[in-house]
């Protein structure tokens, strides 16, 4: 008899930008803490660096493969670059460029070795171009929220910069460059309920998430979600100490699997 077996594996993040130029409260996502958490880091001293070179993680890279036999049950199966969001630039590089060369990178010492990831904005399809050029097999252009309101409300920088319609509009773009199931936007689990901003109820809540995995789902695009931490320096985390309630996390992965089954 041949027992069923599964192949484990993990992911690789690799966050080489560990600032965002949304700064401030004007622009920063109402629910994030990287700014603030960079600037406790040098308030206590701690070696912390804003941005990791690419030599720096090919030798991370370097380490974990050789550690790992590629035929290994249990193994990294996926990294992802990913960082803070670039509105002018970053070592003389836009954000295209600028997370586009570490895939590169990657891809030109360990072809093959791991699924390619990119966190990074919803960029021109050039750019998507250019992620995908470079070697990445999967885009997350994080979505955050999906009712228009809370996403210029929590997201302001976004809102301002590139606007709700547009990215959107950015990301079934980038759907026609790499495959619709290769595009997974984020959605932060919970910030809908938040106050003050938030919906009254679990019901609103869930209804409004529910339209846009619809929209996204119903396009071949299939969301992810992380669930929202309430970082006590962020607006929503000091005023919403508890987050979102356990009704509201499993009526949404209800929803999720509905919404899936459906299209």
């Amino acid at each position: 008899e041949i027992a069923p077996t599964i192949e484990w594996g993990y992911l690789v993040y690799l966050t080489v930008f560990r600032l965002c130029q949304y700064f401030g409260q004007e622009t920063e996502c109402q629910f994030c803490d990287i700014n603030h958490n960079y600037r406790q880091q040098l308030a206590a001293g701690r070696p912390y660096t804003g941005v990791k070179s690419v030599e720096e993680v090919l030798e991370a890279l370097d380490i974990i493969a050789a550690a790992e036999p590629v035929d290994a049950p249990l193994r990294s199966r996926a990294y992802t670059v990913t960082g803070g969001s670039v509105l002018t630039k970053v070592d003389g590089l836009e954000e295209g460029p600028f997370y586009a060369r570490y895939v590169e990178a990657i891809e030109a010492r360990h072809r093959g070795r791991w699924i390619g990831k990119v966190v990074a904005q919803a960029l021109p399809v050039s750019e998507a171009r250019r992620f995908k050029a470079a070697g990445a097999q999967i885009y997350h252009p994080n979505y955050e929220v999906w009712d228009r309101r809370l996403f210029g409300q929590i997201c302001p920088g976004k809102e301002r910069h590139i606007g709700r319609d547009e990215w959107i509009r950015r990301i079934l773009d980038a759907a026609e460059v790499f495959g619709a199931r290769y595009v997974i936007p984020n959605f932060v689990a919970g910030v809908e309920t938040a106050r003050p901003y938030g919906f009254g109820s679990v019901d609103e809540a869930i209804a409004s998430t529910a339209e846009g995995l619809g929209f996204f789902m119903s396009r071949g695009v299939t969301p992810r979600f992380t669930t929202w931490c309430p970082e006590p320096t962020t607006p929503l985390g000091r005023d919403n100490p508890g987050g979102a309630p356990l009704e509201y996390h499993v009526r949404l992965l209800e929803t999720y699997r509905e919404t899936l089954d459906r299209y």
